[in-house]
């Protein structure tokens, strides 16, 4: 038979098993995985000896900055550093300019990533306490969930009052959706904010973490469970950052609530201590960043996302207290893990569950992403586990190049990223083309 394109000779990994084989594609999807006849052919091979073949890795919790912000990152600039970093979909966050909260909004915002991004995208909706009507039509239109900032962070957007968020989440249950949750309390952030700008003008991690504690984190956590009690409604808690809160959430989902959660590359990497760039909610200290491989280990966490989320250098040079959360993460996080699974903390099986089949699952987009099997769009990751670099934030893609991890070495790299059967990124080099990225909607 012939393909339009085959991945040949390549170790092919899923959340299961490795097994030696071929991935044959044509028409943007799989058709074919694992031995193929010896009279196959195609109009492109490409051999993966020696190489790792992954369903495509999603970043289910990016901020392009797109529209309004886009002196910081757009669709174009996001979705390359993506492409160059193995990632093949990427899942939007609301808090830009302005917030993606109506559905003339959310069209408004395909339309422009339509335009600019070389990958597949998907998109969140903001909930407010004017949109609850909005909610089905955003549906309807490929929202891929709501979000909802139960603590502020960039852009200082309200949660809705806790009447309107109840009407809300049941909204959400009737129509299939999931809520992923900033949890953090205001109340709190802000008592221990004051008493630390009083203690300290230019605050390290510690004083950050001081600042918004992890009590915080684990009281609004309880208080979203506690929203979240009918039968249907699913949860998403964002980027959790403590043992505290990540053992609370598996103890809900012990008592029948429909939770998933997701942490950060930031969160595993470093501790209170290090020097890294402020980012919301704050890295904690080495006892919850070593809790945090525990919740992995025993699946307290389901995802791992960048939360990716640029500024400009002259913004991350002021003061600790005046400069903008964030940190760029799209370009690295693959070759972060895969470092961590060089280094055994991880199996490469358990980095494709997290990054991969997983967040395809808790977002509805499973079977269609998330996996290698015939009929999958064709979206895949391949990665050569001995390859080693030194991340350079000069040499990012994204248009801010401020990273914590700049100078650190790596082992295991993305050398080739296909999105529906075409590279976007092939040898470590761009080969993909403003406009080719697809809105993925949700299948339930």
């Amino acid at each position: 038979m012939h393909y339009d394109l085959i991945i040949k000779n390549g170790t092919i990994v899923s959340p299961d098993e490795n097994i030696q084989g071929d991935v044959a594609i044509s028409n943007g999807k799989i058709i074919k995985t694992g031995n193929l006849d010896p009279g196959d052919s195609a109009g492109e091979i490409y051999d993966a000896s020696g190489k790792h073949v992954l369903p495509g890795i999603i970043d289910a919790h990016v901020h392009f900055r797109d529209p309004g912000l886009t002196d910081k990152e757009d669709f174009e600039s996001g979705s390359i550093a993506a492409a160059m970093g193995g990632v093949t979909l990427i899942a939007d966050m609301p808090n830009v300019i302005p917030e993606t909260c109506t559905n003339e909004r959310f069209l408004e915002k395909i339309k422009i990533a339509k335009e600019k991004s070389c990958i597949d995208f998907a998109l969140f909706s903001l909930l407010t306490d004017n949109n609850l009507k909005e909610m089905k039509h955003l549906k309807e239109s490929g929202a891929l969930g709501f979000k909802v900032f139960f603590g502020t962070s960039t852009g200082n957007l309200a949660c809705p009052s806790l009447d309107v968020l109840a009407q809300q989440m049941d909204e959400s249950a009737r129509l299939g959706m999931r809520i992923g949750f900033h949890a953090e309390s205001n109340e709190i952030n802000a008592n221990f904010t004051s008493i630390a700008k009083s203690e300290c003008d230019v605050p390290d991690g510690f004083w950050l973490d001081y600042a918004r504690p992890v009590i915080s984190e684990v009281n609004a956590i309880k208080m979203i469970v506690s929203l979240a009690q009918e039968p249907n409604i699913k949860i998403h808690i964002h980027h959790i950052t403590s043992q505290d809160g990540a053992f609370l959430c598996g103890e809900a989902r012990q008592n029948g609530i429909d939770l998933t959660t997701e942490t950060c590359p930031h969160y595993l990497l470093f501790n209170n201590e290090d020097h890294v760039h402020k980012v919301l909610p704050p890295i904690r200290d080495e006892t919850h960043r070593e809790g945090l491989w525990e919740a992995i280990e025993n699946g307290f966490i389901d995802m791992i996302a960048s939360d990716h989320a640029p500024h400009l250098q002259a913004e991350k040079a002021k003061t600790t207290w005046e400069s903008p959360a964030g940190l760029c993460g799209v370009e690295t996080m693959v070759p972060l893990l895969l470092n961590e699974v060089n280094k055994g903390k991880i199996s490469i099986n358990d980095f494709v569950r997290l990054t991969s089949e997983n967040p395809a699952k808790i977002w509805g987009c499973f079977p269609q992403k998330g996996n290698l099997k015939s009929g999958a769009d064709a979206c895949l990751t391949i990665v050569d586990m001995n390859m080693k670099k030194i991340i350079r934030e000069s040499e990012l893609h994204s248009k801010s190049k401020t990273s914590p991890y700049d100078g650190m070495e790596v082992k295991g790299l993305p050398v080739a990223t296909i999105v529906r059967g075409a590279f976007v990124m092939k040898n470590g080099k761009f080969t993909g083309k403003k406009g080719y990225g697809n809105l993925t909607r949700p299948l339930n």
